[in-house]
């Protein structure tokens, strides 16, 4: 499960919107979007921090496992 995905399953468990989230990590809602749909796969370390905050999950969680072809790549 990437990033992206994590957030929408997390976000929408907690029965939050994208914009309800994004006020609650105080981060752009357009960022949750990119974040979501695959555009973007990382963030900030300050806003991984705050998006798990506001999802009440630690970072650890929220990062999750590294997926098998980021450690062949060497990107781990």
């Amino acid at each position: 499960m990437t990033l992206g995905q994590r957030l929408r399953h997390l976000r929408e468990l907690a029965g939050l919107s994208q914009n309800e989230l994004a006020k609650r990590a105080k981060v752009h809602r357009p960022l949750i979007s990119v974040l979501e749909s695959g555009k973007q796969h990382s963030v900030a370390l300050d806003t991984a921090q705050r998006l798990a905050r506001a999802l009440g999950v630690t970072l650890d969680y929220l990062a999750g496992p590294v997926e098998e072809h980021e450690a062949d790549s060497g990107l781990a």
